[in-house]
Order: structure tokens, then sequence, then C-alpha cells
């Protein structure tokens, strides 16, 4: 006991104390004094939630209808060189669907995303600096709602 007392630097300690000696050896050692000795699987990594992403490029928006689960998010990602301003239907109120609003502004190489939608509708959006392209128009559906035949972009 000694010995061992002697290589783990613990010569000073007194015998006397001999439960005291038994924890600090057996924290030097690593013991956790319970358990198999059988490391801990690692936990299992969440899982992923579904990614539903708008691309922007020289070409418009793609898709241009998305459907997604209430309380999902949309990534917009802009691979065009221009400048974007996504936005919420109607132009210019863009009221219908503010998720959508907090894109905003995105630089060519950007990717935003949308605020949680909590409302089951079908959403339009498009470029607010290019109101008038049809290109960059499109609409998102929420949970179960209709497709919306006039989304008033």
């Amino acid at each position: 006991m000694r010995d061992l007392m002697r290589r783990r630097g613990l010569a000073h300690l007194s015998l006397r104390a001999p439960a005291a000696v038994v924890v600090l050896v057996l924290a030097a050692c690593g013991g956790s004094g319970g358990g198999s000795g059988a490391p801990n699987a690692p936990a299992p990594a969440p899982s992923a939630a579904p990614a539903f992403t708008v691309t922007l490029t020289a070409a418009g928006a793609s898709p241009q209808q998305l459907r997604i689960p209430l309380g999902a998010r949309v990534t917009f990602v802009n691979q065009d060189n221009r400048t974007h301003e996504m936005m919420s239907a109607p132009h210019p109120l863009h009221t219908d669907c503010p998720p959508i609003n907090e894109v905003g502004t995105i630089g060519g190489g950007q990717t935003k995303m949308t605020g949680a939608f909590a409302v089951q509708r079908s959403c339009g959006f498009h470029d607010n600096l290019r109101d008038g392209d049809p290109t960059l128009r499109g609409q998102i559906i929420v949970g179960s709602a209709d497709v919306d035949p006039d989304p008033r972009y």
C-alpha cells in the first residue's frame, strides 16, 4: 500500500485514513465506482428536420410552389448574382404571411430563412425589387391549405 501511495505521489498521507486513500487512489485511476466498466454508448443524433428550400437563380424562383407542414420554416438560397428582396403577398403591403418577410434582402450567394409558419394557408411571395417578374413569384402552402389560384402577388 505504501509503495502504491508513493507511486501516486500520496506518500505524505497517513495510513490512519485508509478510506480517504482508497477514494483518492480510485479517483486518480479514473475509477467511477459504479457500472460495468463498459463505455457509455453515444447518444443517438437527433433526426434532422426536413429541409424546405426555395432557390433563386437568374431563371427565377424554384420551386414556385412548395408545401410545408405547419410550424416549418423555408430557406431561401440566392444562387443569382443579383440581390433579391423576398416578401409576402400582396405587393406593396406584404401582410398575408409575415414569416416570409423575415427573409428580406438576400444578396448573391446568401442564404436566409423565413420565420415559422403558424397559420395554415397559402402564402404568396415575390421579389419586391422586381415585383412585376413572374419568375420570381411563388406560393408556400402551409399544412393542408388549398393552393391559392390568385395569390395577389
